[in-house]
C-alpha cells in the first residue's frame, strides 16, 4: 500500500463531522482559516445522524488500512437518494482515498474530482482537496488537467507559495514546457528557506533540454560558494561541463575534489579517468586509476585493469599496461583483451609470451580484431623462423577484409624468399 497524500486532507472535517449541536459551531468558529483571500462563501457542514455514524465508520476502517471493508460501506452510503451535499462530498473524497491507497489512480482522480464539484465541503477541506488533486492527476499523468485544477486552485484562493510553484514548475516539465518550468522553479527556489531537492534536479533537467549550460553552471556554482565540500553540487557541476562539452572544466571540478579527499568511490575515480583519457591526458588518466586501486576505491576489475591498460598503452608505459592486461586477461570471457597483452608483448621482444596470448585470444573468440591476431601471430611465427607456421596465420588473416591486402603481401613475400624486417613502431 503507498503511502496516501489524502491522508490527512478530511482530518478537519472528520473531527467536526461527530461534533454537534453548539460543540460543532463553536468548533468551526475555532478553526483557522487557512484561505482568507478565497471569495468562495464557507459552506456548513449537515448530515444526518446515520450518514454521521457510517461515514465515521468508513473513515476508521480506511484510517486502519482496511479499505476492502471500507469500499462497500462507502458505497452503500452514496447510493442513498437522499444523501445530504456535504455528506456525499466527503463519502466521494472518501472513496478517492480508498482508491489512491490502493494505485487505482484514474478513479481516484474521478472519485475526488467528484467531491470537488459537489461544492459542498467547508472551505478548508474544500481547497485542500483542491490542490491534492492536481498532485494525483500529475501522479496520473494528466498533466494538462493538473495544470487546469491547479490555475483554479490558485484563482479561487488568491494563494500562491514556494510548494505551488514548485508543483506547477513540475507540470510544466512534464509538458515539455521546459522555460515555463524553469522561470517557475526559480520563483519556487526563491520562496523556500528548505527546498525539496528534486525542485533544484527539475531546474537542472529543465535547463538541460534547452541546452543551457552555462546558466546551469552559474546556478551550481553559486550554490558550491555557500558549501564547497558539498559532492552532489560538485559532481554535479561536472556534470553540467560534460553535457556542454566543456571537459578541461569538468577535470578541473573533480580533480580539485579528488585533491580535496572528497573523490573516494570507484565511480566518481572512473569518471575522472576517462575524462583524463578524452582529454588525450593518458598518463593522468593511468595515475587516477593506480591512486583508486593504492586507496582501495577502486577493485583490479576487469574494466578497470582493461582501462588501465589501455592508457598505458597510450602514455608509453608499457610495462604498466602489459602488467595491467595481464590481470584483466585473467578475468576475461573473450579473447580481446590477450590481443592487446600480445600485441604489447610483441613489442617488448617477448616474443614467446605475446604468441601464447595471441593463441589464447583466437582460442577464446569474440574478437573486433580477429584477422589482425592472425597477422601479428603470422609476424611472430616468422621471426622465429617457423615460416610454414607463418603461412598458416596470414593464410587465415586473407579471410578478414581488413587485414586481406596485409596478409598476401606477406605471403608474397615469404613465398619470394623475402624475409619480414621487423619494425619498432607499434
Amino acid at each position: 500500500m503507498r503511502v496516501s497524500m489524502l491522508a490527512r486532507v478530511m482530518l478537519g472535517a472528520a473531527i467536526l463531522m461527530f461534533s454537534t449541536g453548539t460543540v460543532l459551531a463553536a468548533r468551526e468558529k475555532e478553526q483557522k482559516d487557512d484561505y482568507p483571500n478565497a471569495t468562495r462563501k464557507e459552506r456548513s457542514v449537515e448530515m444526518s445522524s446515520r450518514e454521521q455514524r457510517d461515514l465515521g465508520k468508513a473513515t476508521d476502517l480506511v484510517n486502519d488500512g482496511k479499505n476492502e471493508e471500507a469500499l462497500p460501506l462507502v458505497q452503500k452510503i452514496l447510493a442513498n437518494e437522499k444523501i445530504k451535499p456535504y455528506a456525499a462530498a466527503f463519502a466521494e473524497q472518501l472513496l478517492g482515498r480508498i482508491y489512491w491507497d490502493t494505485e487505482k489512480d484514474l478513479e481516484a482522480v474521478e472519485e475526488t474530482s467528484k467531491a470537488i464539484a459537489l461544492d459542498a465541503l467547508p472551505n478548508n477541506a474544500h481547497f485542500a482537496l483542491m490542490y491534492q488533486l492536481a498532485q494525483m492527476q500529475v501522479q496520473a499523468e494528466k498533466y494538462d488537467d493538473a495544470l487546469v485544477t491547479l490555475d483554479r486552485f490558485e484563482k479561487e484562493t488568491g494563494k500562491t507559495d514556494a510548494e505551488q510553484w514548485a508543483l506547477r514548475g513540475n507540470i510544466y516539465y512534464r509538458l515539455d514546457r521546459f522555460q515555463d518550468a524553469i522561470d517557475t522553479m526559480k520563483k519556487a527556489l526563491a520562496a523556500s528557506n528548505e527546498p525539496k531537492e528534486n525542485w533544484n534536479q527539475i531546474l537542472m533537467a529543465s535547463l538541460f533540454e534547452l541546452d543551457q549550460y552555462d546558466e546551469a553552471a552559474t546556478i551550481v556554482k553559486a550554490q558550491l560558494a555557500k558549501h564547497p565540500a558539498d559532492l552532489k553540487l560538485i559532481k554535479q557541476l561536472a556534470t553540467i561541463y560534460i553535457n556542454g562539452d566543456k571537459y578541461p572544466q569538468a577535470i578541473e571540478v573533480l580533480s580539485g575534489a579528488k585533491s580535496q579527499g572528497l573523490i573516494t568511490s570507484s565511480e566518481d575515480y572512473l569518471q575522472l579517468a576517462k575524462l583524463y583519457a578524452n582529454a588525450d591526458k593518458p598518463a593522468d588518466a593511468a595515475s587516477t586509476l593506480k591512486d583508486g586501486i593504492a586507496k582501495g576505491a577502486l577493485q583490479e576489475s576487469l574494466e578497470v585493469n582493461r582501462l588501465l591498460g589501455d592508457v598505458c598503452t597510450q602514455a608509453e608505459d608499457d610495462a604498466c599496461a602489459i602488467d595491467a592486461y595481464t590481470k584483466a586477461s585473467a578475468l576475461a570471457t573473450d579473447g580481446n583483451v590477450d590481443y592487446q597483452l600480445g600485441y604489447m608483448l610483441f613489442y617488448s621482444d617477448r616474443g614467446a609470451e605475446a604468441k601464447a596470448a595471441l593463441q589464447r585470444a583466437i582460442q577464446r573468440g569474440g574478437l573486433k580484431q580477429e584477422g589482425e591476431a592472425f597477422v601479428l601471430l603470422g609476424d611472430i611465427e616468422s621471426y622465429a623462423g617457423n615460416d610454414a607456421a607463418a603461412l598458416v596465420a596470414w593464410t587465415k588473416a586473407e579471410g578478414f577484409p581488413s587485414t586481406k591486402a596485409m596478409a598476401a603481401q606477406r605471403i608474397k613475400a615469404i613465398k619470394a624468399g623475402v624475409k619480414l624486417k621487423r619494425s619498432g613502431n607499434k
